[in-house]
């Protein structure tokens, strides 16, 4: 339990951080003229929340293969897409200029989902990698006192 709280922490903060760079670069397209107040602040946090819904949501407790691990990713995705969607545009008339911007937010919705698994896979491996150094080094030590 103690390591899916902090890999959801990891997810969450990693996703804020991503998140500000998309809505930097959308906002630099879409509207670059437009102005906000502090409140926009709080976006990132709502929206890395919700980003989170679909991890507690989809878990299984038994190893995945490979496959079904991809597949649960891109149920997660899809409904991160969906949840994202309905909270930013949902009860709006839908428009072109909507549309544009639904599009432009669900690509980097699937660009940050790939970047936070890819730095998480990252992470990962280098913490193994750690681990399994310092396993050798024991072992070494373990023979050398023998």
């Amino acid at each position: 339990m103690k390591e899916r709280i902090r890999d959801i922490l990891n997810s969450f903060f990693i996703s804020v951080t991503l998140i500000n760079v998309a809505m930097l670069i959308l906002g630099k397209i879409l509207a670059p003229t437009q102005v906000f107040g502090y409140e926009v602040f709080l976006y990132p946090l709502i929206y890395g929340l919700i980003g989170t819904i679909p991890t507690l949501l989809i878990r299984d407790k038994k190893e995945l293969s490979v496959k079904q691990e991809l597949i649960r990713n891109i149920v997660r995705m899809l409904l991160l897409i969906v949840l994202m969607l309905a909270f930013m545009f949902g009860g709006r008339e839908i428009t072109s200029e909507l549309i544009v911007a639904a599009i432009g937010v669900s690509v980097s919705i699937v660009i940050i989902f790939i970047l936070v698994n890819l730095i998480i896979w990252w992470l990962d491996l280098k913490t193994a990698k750690d681990m399994t150094e310092d396993l050798l080094k024991y072992q070494q030590k373990q023979e050398n006192m023998m």
